[in-house]
């Protein structure tokens, strides 16, 4: 018989391939050790994706979050905005994020993710320069819709994220990228107390919250442009293109891919069956209510902290001062929880504790009217909010398998709590106290920690259901059809036999 030795070779890679796959999907879920190659690889990826992850996160919530800083410097004054014009000027941010989320996820390969969302933050940037010149309710009501529009594609960088670290690794990256969404509210303040003391309109000709609105959309430009000259494309992408890289070699790429596909087919693209598949979910439910509540109050404190604060009693110029301390508060949580919740690659319990930092900090606020216990439940539910927003989408990329799932899990998830954000914008309208807002807040984040609960066990009984299914094909000597196949997670996803959720 002849044998083709090119034959052999190729029929060996294939099994090499396949070998590699298998065993690496079966270990996914666990803290695995990295070889120095790894190590190498991680460290370039931490040096160029994070930072600009991090620019890319500063700049949205930046932009997001002045509105509140805004309205205290005379933004509704000086447009001549009544309460309810501004709630809707709240709210239609939502309606545009809402819009686009869905679409932008599962484009996200189609479009390059270096291109779409550096060019999204360059013109949501625009927009914001635009917002600074705008003259009545019915421009900032258009800008305010393009603005969310915009911010849509940012949330892309966490699917972007999934496909270049592994799921024991994407806890830490995220914590330390996002937790710069916390740096811009301090940074924010910063900026609103300097333009306040040094820019008013009697010296500039210029009203101060324009100052505010104008400056905040350079740095976003600035961002959109470092974002698309530098931030790499997708491992595969790298990989099948072929092409030299100034920063990886050849080799870190190849060792890219195979990293990405211990959890990801190479090559993954839109399936429609998995939009089914994702919708009928369970845990899509669950998910959907937690980021409900987290972003619920993530919008109170974008939208509303300012108020909060000056509320306590300080002027305009202090409340901008002490508006830092929360978000201060929430970058040393978000990192340090981030990371801890890597190094025991587990993330119900610390899910647990933030909603149970959330419930305490809106029981205090409706309980006294005290200005030092008040700075102190402002930091407690700011540090919640923006370290639930940070843990819960790891969660829930790291346990939904498939790309088009992981993808529509995560928009339905984001686009289900922007109908919580448009209630925060409507439900803070009895102030001093805002009895009636902080209890719905509370209400929901109690609701979120029974959900975390479900999902937790529900995730724990599939793991040990799996677990005895794969232990009685090994007692019979047989192989489970899914690992002795062709079968993928594109082609099962959570349903895969070897697939082990992360609780």
């Amino acid at each position: 018989m002849n044998t083709n030795p090119i034959d052999e070779k190729e029929v060996g890679d294939v099994v090499h391939e396949e070998h590699y796959k298998a065993s690496t999907l079966a270990n996914s879920h666990v803290v695995q050790q990295k070889s120095p190659s790894e190590k190498r690889l991680l460290l370039k990826a931490d040096f160029l994706i994070l930072p600009l992850a991090a620019f890319g996160y500063f700049a949205a919530y930046m932009d997001r979050n002045n509105f509140g800083n805004a309205k205290i410097m005379g933004f509704t004054t000086d447009l001549g905005l009544s309460p309810d014009e501004y709630y809707s000027c709240l709210t239609i941010f939502y309606v545009g994020y809402m819009v686009f989320m869905l679409p932008v996820n599962l484009s996200l390969r189609k479009l390059k993710a270096n291109r779409s969302i550096g060019i999204a933050v360059v013109l949501f940037g625009v927009v914001m320069c635009c917002l600074s010149v705008a003259k009545s309710f019915s421009a900032v009501m258009g800008l305010r819709f393009l603005l969310g529009a915009g911010q849509s594609f940012i949330q892309g960088l966490t699917i972007y994220t999934s496909l270049w670290y592994r799921r024991d690794e994407l806890g830490t990256r995220s914590a330390i990228y996002y937790s710069c969404a916390t740096l811009s509210g301090a940074f924010g303040g910063l900026i609103a107390y300097g333009i306040e003391l040094n820019l008013s309109y009697e010296s500039s000709g210029r009203y101060s919250w324009s100052w505010l609105f104008l400056v905040e959309g350079v740095i976003a430009i600035g961002a959109g442009l470092f974002i698309v000259a530098f931030l790499p494309r997708m491992p595969d992408d790298l990989q099948r293109g072929n092409s030299r890289h100034w920063l990886f070699t050849k080799e870190e790429i190849d060792l890219a891919a195979e990293r990405q596909a211990s959890y990801n087919q190479t090559d993954a693209k839109f399936e429609p069956r998995q939009l089914l598949d994702a919708m009928t979910d369970i845990k899509t439910l669950w998910f959907g209510l937690i980021q409900g509540a987290n972003v619920l109050g993530l919008a109170v404190v974008g939208n509303f902290l300012p108020t909060f604060i000056n509320g306590f009693g300080f002027n305009p110029i202090r409340t901008q001062l002490f508006g830092i301390i929360p978000y201060a508060c929430a970058f040393v949580a978000c990192v340090t929880i981030g990371i801890i919740s890597d190094r025991v690659n587990s993330k119900a319990p610390f899910l647990l504790l933030t909603s149970s930092l959330a419930v305490l900090g809106y029981t205090l606020l409706l309980a006294t009217t005290s200005t030092v216990v008040g700075i102190f439940a402002a930091c407690l539910i700011t540090a919640s909010c923006y370290t639930g927003v940070v843990l819960l989408p790891v969660w829930i990329v790291i346990n939904t398998a498939g790309y088009t799932k992981r993808s529509c899990v995560w928009a339905t998830s984001e686009v289900f709590a922007m109908t919580f954000s448009i209630m925060a914008t409507r439900i803070y309208d009895n102030p001093p106290r805002y009895v009636k807002g902080h209890s719905i807040v509370l209400a929901f984040n109690v609701l979120a920690w029974f959900c975390i609960v479900f999902c937790a066990l529900w995730m724990r009984y599939l793991n040990r259901k799996k677990d005895r299914i794969e232990s009685e094909y090994t007692e019979r000597g047989e192989v489970h059809p899914h690992n002795g196949g062709q079968l993928t997670l594109e082609d099962l996803q959570d349903n895969h036999i070897s697939f082990r959720y992360i609780v």
